[in-house]
């Protein structure tokens, strides 16, 4: 078989096979051989070690007995006994130093020295006679390693290089052969010698993947040959219409064209110079006419349109269909539906491309100005919502602020009455604390004067919260011998008396029935959704006994009782009328009471 020069430097397939096959089984042969030539070894040397054990076992009481005697031959025996265990080159009793009977040899190369004491017990006394002492030589174990080495080796290459050389065979007969066949074929297929078929000898019991593929081959062959049959009867009728169809384009409002890439020039009618302010003469006559068309292309898909032609030209494409922007010879803006149709090909290349013009110039200028209509409608309409939607803002922030300011009125005034209701109380509880003659009745009424006091001369200004109750901290004296942790922002700005506020932590804290029981106290300040949130944990020296613990909790909730004093309903009273809030008492642990009050910043 003739094999092309252009398949020389292609690498056989046998031959990468077999190399890979070699690799592969020298490979596995070497792990192989690793793991029998480790196994062996570690077996004989568990054999030397278990053969030491039984010398051990064996003769180290028969030997300390015959020391004890001072039997030199039945010693003597017994060492010659040992050397015949496998590996045993040496063997001598060592007393001392001084060496009491051997046997062996002893300048012979000793790989692993082994000894065990003699010792020997007569009436209950135990006495040491001496070591015996064995030089083990491995010598026969590697020699016998290197042998099975030597077979294992020699029987896998003779095993290998057999199974490879004959895979090899198979390869070339099967595959290789056929391929060869199928490439030679290939290599003078063209659609001139469509008739003449892959054929590869093969029997027909003998088919495989390869008789499939060429079975494929030659259908293909046979599609392309039918195809180039359809392509040559199309072509036929495709030259029969052709000038019908050029008399049709030059009586249509369509510029049409024919551009032959090989010419590199134009077959047009008047209507395609007509729309390119030029004519037909100039344009035939025109060199590189297809570039200077491309150049004539604008707009923002310009870029894009130019690199569809140039794939069009290449035969990458068939057919484009787009709307250009062009400026024509005389450099007037135009707009053009164009198609470019690729009507005839050489070898897979156009021969002739096909272009048809349709001028959409007044269609796209009627368009324009009907979206800058539009464009302008929408603005108008747009900046109107606008208008009217600020408006509707203004109107709602001003109704907002009415209703602040009126409900602002409706607070004044009702603060107004309530301090003058404050002031009549206020006269009424100083008279009447002048005249009590009852002491247990002046500290509630006492809590009633101070809050009255404050309220009747209530003076709202702007407080840091915070400065505020790190100065309670700071002078109140009752806290001095407690551990106090607060937890404060940097800052809190709020509208209100300070005194009311000094009013509620000296009545809630000072007055709180288990201060007295408090060790540390963890005061924290933090705004939540709006509301200012004060928590107040007092954690005691020891947890409540149970008879407290269960006075003081509801057996509903798990919260507190309230405290049986004068100023709890008070204290309430102000935080949930005046700040819109909440006061709540519950025992957390059985060692800690936390009080905790909400503030609405909207009342601040």
């Amino acid at each position: 078989m003739n094999t092309p020069a252009s398949y020389k430097n292609y690498a056989s397939i046998g031959r990468r096979l077999l190399s890979y096959l070699l690799a592969f089984s020298f490979v596995t042969t070497l792990a192989a051989f690793l793991y029998i030539l480790m196994s062996d070894y570690q077996r004989g040397m568990s054999s030397y070690d278990k053969n030491l054990r039984q010398i051990q076992t064996s003769y180290q009481q028969s030997i300390s007995y015959s020391l004890w005697n001072f039997d030199a031959r039945q010693i003597e025996s017994q060492l010659n006994g040992i050397l015949n265990f496998p590996g045993v080159m040496y063997v001598y009793i060592e007393n001392r130093g001084n060496v009491l009977h051997s046997a062996g040899d002893v300048y012979s190369q000793s790989d692993q020295s082994y000894s065990f004491a003699l010792d020997y017990q007569s009436a209950g006394q135990p006495y040491h006679l001496g070591n015996l002492h064995l030089n083990i030589n491995y010598t026969g174990l590697y020699d016998e390693l290197k042998h099975k080495t030597v077979n294992i080796l020699l029987t896998q290459f003779v095993k290998t290089f057999s199974v490879s050389i004959f895979v090899l065979f198979i390869v070339h007969q099967v595959i290789t052969r056929r391929l060869s066949k199928m490439a030679e074929w290939a290599s003078q297929f063209n659609l001139s010698k469509l008739d003449h078929p892959l054929v590869l000898n093969d029997a027909q019991h003998q088919r495989d993947e390869l008789s499939m593929v060429a079975d494929a081959i030659n259908r293909m062959r046979e599609t392309l040959q039918q195809d180039v049959d359809e392509r040559e009867r199309s072509r036929m009728q495709l030259e029969s219409t052709k000038e019908q169809l050029s008399m049709a384009i030059n009586n249509a409002a369509i510029g049409f064209c024919r551009y032959l890439p090989d010419d590199d020039t134009f077959e047009c009618n008047n209507h395609f110079a007509n729309q390119l302010a030029s004519t037909e003469l100039e344009l035939e006559s025109m060199k590189h006419p297809m570039d200077r068309l491309m150049d004539m292309i604008s707009g923002p898909h310009g870029v894009e349109q130019r690199e569809r032609i140039n794939k069009l030209l290449q035969g990458r494409i068939a057919r484009i269909h787009d709307e250009f922007c062009l400026y024509n010879f005389r450099k007037e803006e135009c707009y053009f539906d164009i198609t470019l149709q690729i009507i005839r090909y050489d070898e897979n290349r156009p021969q002739q491309i096909l272009i048809c013009v349709v001028d959409r110039t007044k269609e796209q200028i009627a368009r324009r100005h009907a979206q800058e209509l539009t464009i302008s409608l929408e603005n108008k309409v747009t900046q109107r919502t606008e208008e009217l939607y600020n408006e509707q803002l203004r109107t709602k922030a001003t109704v907002q602020k009415l209703e602040y300011e009126l409900d602002q009125l409706n607070t004044n005034e009702r603060q107004q009455q309530q301090k003058k209701i404050n002031h009549l109380l206020l006269n009424q509880l100083e008279h009447l604390a002048e005249h009590i003659r009852q002491p247990d009745m002046m500290p509630g009424i006492q809590v009633f004067l101070q809050y009255l006091r404050i309220t009747t001369h209530d003076e709202r200004t702007s407080i840091n919260l915070t400065h505020c109750i790190e100065e309670w901290l700071n002078q109140t004296p009752a806290l001095q011998n407690i551990k106090v942790n607060p937890q404060l922002p940097f800052s809190l700005i709020i509208e209100e008396n300070p005194l009311l506020i000094r009013f509620l932590l000296d009545y809630l804290i000072l007055k709180e029935p288990l201060l007295s029981q408090c060790s540390q106290l963890d005061l924290q300040l933090r705004l939540v959704n709006n509301m200012v949130m004060t928590t107040i944990d007092f954690h005691l020296d020891s947890p409540l006994n149970p008879a407290i613990n269960e006075t003081l909790n509801d057996a509903k909730n798990g919260r507190l009782s309230q405290p049986d004093s004068e100023f709890y309903d008070l204290c309430d009273h102000i935080i949930s009328l005046r700040f819109d809030g909440k006061l709540e008492r519950l025992l957390t642990e059985p060692d800690t009471l936390r009080l905790e009050f909400s503030l609405d910043m909207a009342r601040l």
